[in-house]
């Protein structure tokens, strides 16, 4: 594990291999509800963004998502609410990891998680 892996925490080597593409992210822990879009395509999967940039987030997913795919992650009191396209999936031996980057400018949200 490199000196920055460590300093953030990371124990999980297969977001370490994902995150690597990241570098000036950081490690955040922010609930949030994730939606296929259109609305209404699939149910709505609870999950937990891992780390994040100011334009990129990487999650754990239990359900197929693809390349390019649209997504809507929101967290329970709505402060983040935003849409973002998928630019990576890792399947690893114990689970999926997604690297979302979003579709507009979102300000501070690191900051607000």
């Amino acid at each position: 594990m490199d000196a920055k892996a460590w300093k953030n925490g990371f124990g999980n080597s297969e977001l370490e291999r994902l995150a690597q593409f990241f570098p000036d992210g950081t490690r955040v822990k922010m609930p949030v509800q994730v939606m296929r879009l259109p609305l209404g395509s699939s149910e709505a999967m609870a999950t937990v963004l891992e780390y994040g940039t100011s334009r990129e987030v990487i999650f754990r997913c239990e359900v197929p998502v693809e390349f390019g795919e649209r997504l809507r992650l929101t967290n329970r009191d709505r402060s983040f609410d935003v849409e973002a396209e998928v630019t990576a999936v890792q399947i690893g031996a114990s689970e999926t990891l997604v690297a979302a980057r979003f579709t507009a400018e979102i300000p501070n949200w690191i900051i607000k998680s």
